[in-house]
């Protein structure tokens, strides 16, 4: 299976209680990944990220383009 990274995930949604009025945390919404329900966008020492910074799981689909 091709390795899809998490920024191109379908399964990547907004996590509204771990988000502030600044910054939108996002979580992997996939029951099959390893990284379910984990934060996508936030370092070990609690850095908040503007963008997703984990690699990806086996488990993951990438998002199709709707022309």
């Amino acid at each position: 299976m091709k390795r899809v990274r998490c920024a191109r995930c379908k399964y990547v949604r907004p996590d509204k209680k771990a988000s502030s009025r600044k910054w939108t945390a996002l979580e992997c919404g996939n029951s099959k990944s390893e990284y379910h329900r984990c934060l996508l966008n936030i370092r070990p020492n609690g850095e908040e990220l503007p963008w997703i910074s984990w690699t990806g799981c086996e488990s993951g689909s990438e998002r199709r383009e709707v022309v």
